[in-house]
């Protein structure tokens, strides 16, 4: 079966609008598992995306090391530096977790906490958290939320044991055969990004973006987002394809009004919003 194309153009999806008497809680409480001593960035991009993206709260859970730096550019996240021993609120509605986590025990135990957090709704992976998913993966048939992967091609290769060719030369099987094997909804990132949805098993193929998003953070970015999204009650497979189309076309925006170098991935979040805004 051949993947259907989209674009942010052609999906016509949008956000719900907002009643005059809404307060922060109707659109979600998202909390951002991320960043390990000396990758507070990633955290810091991810949690700023979600809030641009028009979650209703953000919460940061992160290495003590980076709550600083957070709380200096996003006062409004709520940064929380964590040990070992932490416990993950039971209101949340979204919870992401990986960017900027190490192949190291204190990321360990936040990937394995997440994923043993009962009553989740919706449970996204990404970056670091692809260390620790292969040993989980005969488990997560059993998970109770919905999860979604946001893996690059060289990620997605660790988790089904193929190499990073081998999942660029089949990238629409790749992303199936993830879906399959982690019961999840994958978001398989590069060039022509793939959302592959579990229920349906549908596969689309986003035409836009281009080489502008080739620098560290831009990921961490569009999994942000994906939670912001999530959190407004969006359905998973219109967040998954909105998030994906919209960082697609800011990136898209920043080479028009800029060029194909030098995009900085913090520079994408406020065109996000902008974006968002003008649905």
């Amino acid at each position: 079966m051949m993947a259907n194309e989209f674009s942010l153009d052609s999906i016509k999806i949008t956000i719900p609008k907002r009643s005059k008497n809404s307060h922060k809680g109707d659109f979600g409480r998202a909390l951002i598992l991320a960043g390990s001593e000396g990758m507070g960035g990633a955290a810091i991009l991810s949690s700023e995306a979600c809030l641009f993206s028009g979650a209703g709260l953000v919460s940061m859970y992160t290495h003590p090391s980076n709550v600083e730096a957070s709380l200096i550019r996003n006062p409004e996240i709520m940064a929380l530096g964590i040990k070992k021993d932490f416990e993950i609120p039971k209101n949340i509605d979204v919870l992401l977790c990986g960017p900027g986590l190490r192949n190291n025990e204190w990321s360990a135990n936040i990937v394995k906490k997440a994923f043993a957090t009962k009553k989740l709704k919706i449970l996204i992976f990404d970056a670091g958290a692809f260390y620790f998913l292969h040993d989980l993966s005969s488990k997560f048939s059993c998970h109770n939320a919905q999860i979604i992967l946001t893996p690059h091609p060289g990620e997605a290769g660790k988790l089904l044991g193929i190499s990073n060719d081998d999942v660029q030369k089949n990238r629409e099987d790749s992303a199936k055969e993830l879906s399959k094997k982690y019961n999840a909804n994958v978001i398989l990132k590069g060039k022509d990004t793939i959302v592959c949805l579990k229920d349906s098993n549908d596969v689309y193929v986003c035409s836009d973006g281009g080489p502008e998003l080739s620098s560290g953070g831009t990921g961490d970015v569009l999994a942000g987002v994906i939670a912001g999204l999530t959190s407004q009650k969006l359905s998973i497979s219109d967040a998954c394809m909105l998030s994906v189309a919209v960082h697609a076309r800011a990136g898209e925006a920043f080479k028009k009004d800029i060029g194909e170098i030098g995009l900085n991935a913090g520079s994408l979040s406020p065109i996000i919003r902008n974006l968002l805004n003008k649905l």
